[in-house]
């Protein structure tokens, strides 16, 4: 059974997106695979060999600032901080997934 990311890097018609969510939650070992990702466009399985991909891959990680990322995969990445929306852009997002909800309901109760 291929995982994710091998899959995503044998994407033959175009370059992957990839979204990496809550990498500061990896371990040191998967954050060292996902540099061979990112700098090389590459893997390496042992049992496989090195796969390399046809199209570089567009990778998103998210992090949450448990713990901090290296240097090295910090260097490979367009850091950008999103702010926390307020209450009402929270609502504009939500509401509409929520038909249910009266309209009255601000999300305080």
């Amino acid at each position: 059974m291929e995982r994710p990311l091998l899959q995503a890097i044998q994407e033959q018609n175009a370059s992957p997106v990839l979204l990496v969510d809550e990498v500061d939650r990896a371990d040191e070992a998967f954050e060292a695979f996902l540099l061979e990702l990112l700098s090389d466009s590459q893997i390496s399985i042992p049992e496989l060999g090195t796969i390399t991909a046809k199209h570089p891959p567009l990778v998103v990680l998210t992090s949450n600032r448990s713990r901090e990322l290296s240097d090295a995969l910090k260097r490979r990445c367009f850091y950008h901080w999103i702010e926390y929306p307020s209450l009402e852009k929270e609502m504009k997002i939500v509401r509409p997934g929520f038909r249910i909800l009266p309209k009255s309901w601000n999300g305080r109760s």
